[in-house]
C-alpha cells in the first residue's frame, strides 16, 4: 500500500445480525459492515507479510492442499453462516510468540511458536482455525482507529484483531456449531481456551486481559454443558493426528 498521505479510517457502521443456523434461539454479535473498513482491514495482511518476509515459513504443496481442504470442508458444511468466495491464504510466521489471527477475505497467520508448543493436536488446531474462520467471513471485527502507515507489526495486527470479552464468547459460541456441522469434535476447542488460561505469560501479547480467560472458559463449559456434550475435559490424544498434519509441524521444525 503506497503511503499518499495519511488517512485516518473508521468503521461507520456496525449492527447486530440475528442468526439461528442451528438451533431456535439466535445468537447475536457485533460485526463490522462497511466495506471499506473491511476492504483496509484485509489489505493490513500483505503489509504485514512485506514486513515479516525474512521471517515467512515456506509450506510444501501437500501441506498447502491439505489446508485448502480443511478450509473447504468447514465451509461446505456451514454455507448458510460462512459465505465467503476467497481462496484461503495461510501464513506460518517465524516468531517464538504464540498467535494467531485471521483478517478478511480468508487470510490466516500462525505463529511458529504456537504450533511448535501449544497446538501439537490437529483437533485443537482444527477448532482454533474454525474460530478465525467464523471471525474473517462473518467480518467479525470491532471497529478501530488505525492510520495506514504501511508498517504492520505482530504487535499491531494483534491489537486491529482482538475482541471484547462478550464478543469472544459469542464466536466461542458459533465455533462449536462449525465444528459439530464439519463433524469435528467441539469439545477440542475447550481445550484451546485451556492452553490459553494455562500459559497466560506466554500468551500475554495475544490475548490481552489473561484474567478473563478463566471466565471464558467457564462460560464455554456451560455453553456445551447445555448442549448435551460429554466429555468434558478430556484429554487430547496428539497421537490421533493426521500424516499431513505431522508433515506441517515438521515444516515449522525445520526453520529453528
Amino acid at each position: 500500500m503506497k503511503n499518499i498521505c495519511l488517512l485516518l479510517i473508521i468503521a461507520l457502521t456496525s449492527s447486530c445480525s440475528l442468526l439461528s443456523v442451528f438451533k431456535s434461539e439466535p445468537l447475536v454479535f457485533n460485526y463490522v459492515e462497511n466495506q471499506d473498513y473491511i476492504d483496509h482491514l484485509a489489505a493490513t495482511g500483505r503489509e504485514y507479510l512485506i514486513s515479516e518476509e525474512k521471517n515467512k515459513i515456506k509450506s510444501d504443496e501437500d501441506v498447502k492442499k491439505y489446508l485448502e481442504e480443511l478450509h473447504e470442508r468447514i465451509i461446505s458444511s456451514n454455507q448458510s453462516l460462512l459465505t465467503g468466495k476467497d481462496k484461503p491464504e495461510f501464513s506460518f510466521i517465524k516468531h517464538k510468540t504464540p498467535f494467531m489471527f485471521s483478517l478478511p477475505k480468508s487470510q490466516y497467520f500462525f505463529s511458529s511458536g504456537l504450533l511448535e508448543r501449544f497446538l501439537k493436536s490437529e483437533e485443537v488446531f482444527i477448532a482454533a482455525l474454525s474460530s478465525e474462520i467464523l471471525k474473517s467471513h462473518r467480518f467479525i471485527y470491532e471497529k478501530k482507529l488505525f492510520l495506514p502507515t504501511g508498517v504492520y507489526g505482530t504487535e499491531k495486527m494483534l491489537k486491529l484483531t482482538r475482541l471484547k470479552f462478550e464478543e469472544k464468547v459469542q464466536v466461542n459460541e458459533w465455533t462449536y456449531y462449525i465444528l459439530k456441522r464439519a463433524r469435528f469434535d467441539a469439545t477440542a476447542y475447550l481445550n484451546w481456551i485451556q492452553i490459553q488460561s494455562r500459559n497466560t505469560l506466554e500468551f500475554a501479547m495475544y490475548i490481552d486481559d489473561p484474567t478473563s480467560l478463566t471466565r471464558e472458559e467457564q462460560q464455554y463449559k456451560n455453553f456445551i454443558s447445555k448442549q448435551g456434550v460429554f466429555g468434558i475435559g478430556k484429554k487430547i490424544n496428539e497421537a490421533n493426528s493426521s500424516k499431513i498434519f505431522y508433515k506441517l509441524l515438521n515444516n515449522i521444525a525445520r526453520t529453528k
